[in-house]
């Protein structure tokens, strides 16, 4: 019977393997090792992200902004004056599965995601002949996903091939599964999409997931800076003051998880409180993103 890991780094190789079959046995190799970090990262690939959790990087997306116009017969670009502005709703953060961004991909639907009712008005209102605006997105975007995930097990695979982690006879000994659980698996979140791998249980582990976590945050306070850029008004003021508390716990040697969370309960009151703005509509993701990221 061929060796479990060796299979692994072939099939990741083969283009005529689909990633979503990679990923179903990559998810045998993960659940024979006891790897829970891998096990959670391809099922949320295979059967897709629940909405309001982070994503890794390589699902953030930019689509073209485009609508439908009835006269002409097909789409036409739309053009946004605020570069800022622009680049906010062009953001998408992708959740479908990868076996249906394959489906997409084979069947060669174009991949197309409409706005909340809220920012769709606005954004109609602003329309000399309003017509209905959305977001598409090309076969080589979606393909990047795909490829992303794909690149992301051979590599583990080459690595676990790397340490002698072979797992023949389609299992993998005791020792084998001790050398990998003593590591420690993250798939970085906002601010990276690597598969980083440390030493499980020690000062030095925590020491480095508290950093990913901090260089996350940075990241998030930077983007959410962004979508604050050039907006007007007491919602967008008291964002501001909450984000420059948030930046200051990021840069702080020795940060208070404590402050942060309550930071971000806080940045989600006030953005519920503005509720049906386009601000708050596009602080939504990165609102979600910093709850789960804070804890």
């Amino acid at each position: 019977m061929p060796a479990l890991v060796p299979e692994l780094v072939n099939m990741a190789s083969d283009p005529t393997i689909s990633t979503t079959d990679l990923l179903r046995r990559a998810l045998v190799v993960a659940r024979r090792l006891g790897v829970p970090e891998l096990v959670d990262w391809i099922s949320s690939e295979m059967n897709g992200y629940k909405h309001g959790t982070p994503l890794p990087d390589y699902r953030i997306v930019y689509g073209s902004l485009m609508a439908y116009n009835d006269v002409r017969g097909h789409d036409i670009p739309c053009s946004i004056e605020d570069h800022n502005t622009s680049e906010l709703l062009r953001r998408h953060s992708e959740h479908q599965s990868i076996p249906v961004l394959e489906e997409l991909i084979a069947s060669g639907v174009q991949l197309v995601r409409h706005f909340p009712r809220s920012i769709e008005r606005q954004l109609e209102q602003s329309m000399m002949i309003p017509m209905r605006p959305k977001l598409v997105f090309s076969k080589p975007q979606v393909q990047g996903i795909v490829e992303m995930v794909r690149n992301q097990i051979l590599d583990w695979a080459l690595n676990l091939e790397e340490r002698g982690i072979i797992g023949d006879g389609m299992s993998f000994t005791p020792q084998e599964k001790q050398a990998v659980q003593q590591q420690h698996y993250h798939i970085s979140n906002v601010s990276g999409s690597q598969i980083q791998i440390g030493s499980s249980g020690s000062t030095q582990t925590q020491a480095n997931t508290t950093g990913v976590h901090i260089e996350a945050l940075k990241g998030l306070v930077e983007a959410f800076g962004a979508t604050l850029a050039g907006a007007k008004g007491d919602a967008a003021d008291e964002l501001r003051a909450e984000l420059a508390t948030l930046k200051a716990q990021a840069d702080s040697p020795k940060p208070k998880w404590d402050i942060i969370k309550a930071t971000a309960r806080s940045i989600k009151t006030v953005a519920e409180g503005a509720a049906g703005n386009v601000l708050a509509s596009l602080a939504q993701p990165h609102i979600a993103t910093l709850l789960a990221l804070a804890g």
